[in-house]
């Protein structure tokens, strides 16, 4: 039996948001941004990543980057990549809400699809340097702080990080996330990603999660 993929969720995640970074990066320097449709659909795929971002990243700072501290304290490379993962998730929040700033000003935030229009270089400007920063910071985490969970973690530890992050999620949040990390995905790697959850769960995403989320245009 083939053993069961420990960072199918993590790299799933790191998949979706490189498809949404180029879906952002495409629609706010193309998309007529004056048109009430295709702003409406811009700021709903907008939403939807940053909500999944800050959740991603809280796991990642509550949840797994001090379980390796605790077990590789011993080791100055490690703790030095961890330092550096929280480095670069500090600069990510600045970036989110520079970008969150030109697409949904402040005091226009919560009015419908939102009333403010964005100027494209600017909007443009924003969005060149969060897809900069996090394209970067996700090689980063692959390349150096993803091997430590192998490194330090047995299955059952892992699976208890897991846990502990799904019991801070609410079911709305679960409800968008399947199909979010699901969206365009196809065939075997559609298969996959819907493993992440129990079944009892592939029903309800194949019945109303997966269809409430298609109502909604995005991008």
């Amino acid at each position: 039996m083939k053993a069961p993929d420990r960072l199918l969720a993590m790299n799933a995640a790191h998949a979706a948001f490189r498809r949404d970074l180029d879906r952002l990066a495409t629609t706010a320097g193309h998309a007529d941004l004056d048109d009430p449709r295709r702003r409406a659909a811009l700021l709903a795929g907008w939403r939807t990543f940053k909500t999944q971002m800050r959740k991603h990243h809280e796991g990642e700072d509550d949840h797994i980057w001090p379980r390796l501290r605790e077990r590789l304290a011993g080791s100055e490379n490690a703790l030095s990549v961890l330092a550096e993962m929280d480095a670069e998730h500090a600069r990510l929040d600045v970036l989110l809400k520079a970008v969150d700033d030109v697409l949904e000003p402040p005091g226009q935030r919560g009015a419908g699809g939102g009333t403010g229009r964005p100027g494209r270089a600017a909007a443009e400007a924003a969005v060149r340097e969060l897809h900069e920063a996090l394209s970067a910071h996700l090689a980063h985490e692959e390349r150096d702080a993803l091997p430590l969970i192998a490194m330090a973690l047995s299955d059952a530890e892992w699976d208890d990080v897991m846990d502990a992050i799904r019991a801070s999620a609410d079911l709305a949040f679960v409800a968008e996330y399947l199909p979010w990390l699901a969206d365009g995905a196809t065939g075997e790697e559609l298969e996959r990603i819907e493993t992440i959850v129990p079944p009892p769960f592939r029903a309800v995403y194949r019945q109303e999660w997966r269809p409430d989320y298609a109502r909604t245009a995005r991008w």
